[in-house]
């Protein structure tokens, strides 16, 4: 946001490649995290004390933190695996009124250990 707001400001052409160039790098970098966070397809696996989420692309396993919230429409997971931790946001219309409802008492009871 910085580099935003100096390029407004600043004379020099350089300067402001260099913040377009700095924008542009940051925007990338978050989208891909945002997309990381937020995958189109894969399946489920809830089991008693393990999450497990499987995709073409991202395998993620463990357990679902205190840290988890129920945003609107949506389901954020934050699991903490063995050697990494993950979020996982999952939207209500991405899935059906049954699998939500299983995700959202998956949430709170791990909310309640």
């Amino acid at each position: 946001m910085l580099a935003l707001i100096l390029c407004l400001f600043l004379s020099s052409i350089t300067a402001m490649i260099f913040c377009i160039v700095v924008n542009a790098l940051s925007g990338l970098f978050v989208w891909r995290k945002i997309l990381a966070a937020h995958p189109l397809q894969g399946t489920i696996i809830l089991e008693p004390n393990q999450f497990r989420f499987e995709s073409t692309t991202l395998k993620i396993q463990g357990e679902i933190s205190i840290k988890s919230r129920l945003f609107g429409n949506s389901i954020w997971f934050y699991i903490k695996g063995f050697n990494a931790n993950h979020w996982l946001i999952i939207s209500a219309n991405g899935v059906n009124e049954q699998s939500y409802v299983r995700l959202k008492r998956a949430l709170f009871n791990a909310a309640l250990k």
